[in-house]
């Protein structure tokens, strides 16, 4: 499947990416992740692949990565954000949800 974005109010939800325009390697460093270009690249591989669907959850002024949110093909909804942003963490997960339900028939848990 092809990445699909979701307007989740007052946060939008992307891919993850790397590019002139956008590059949320800084911010998933700043998490902890410590090869984020290969990161980014297994996340776009997951997708192709329908292994798993993740999305940054983004600042829609300016796409700035506030966090992430990963579905399983299993229903399961993996979510960070910053821990002083529980109303992003909130938004994103109804927002996979709806998309879980709606596009895949996915019955959403969390683990």
């Amino acid at each position: 499947m092809d990445p699909v974005e979701i307007n989740a109010g007052r946060y939008y939800l992307r891919q993850l990416r790397s590019d002139d325009q956008l590059d949320d390697r800084p911010a998933l460093t700043a998490a902890g992740v410590t090869a984020p270009s290969q990161y980014v690249a297994r996340r776009a591989r997951e997708w192709a692949r329908d292994e798993s669907y993740a999305w940054v959850i983004a600042e829609p002024r300016t796409g700035a990565m506030l966090g992430e949110v990963v579905l399983g093909t299993d229903g399961t909804i993996e979510v960070w954000t910053s821990p002083d942003d529980e109303v992003a963490e909130r938004d994103a997960v109804a927002a996979v949800a709806r998309f879980a339900a709606g596009a895949l028939g996915l019955a959403v848990r969390r683990p």
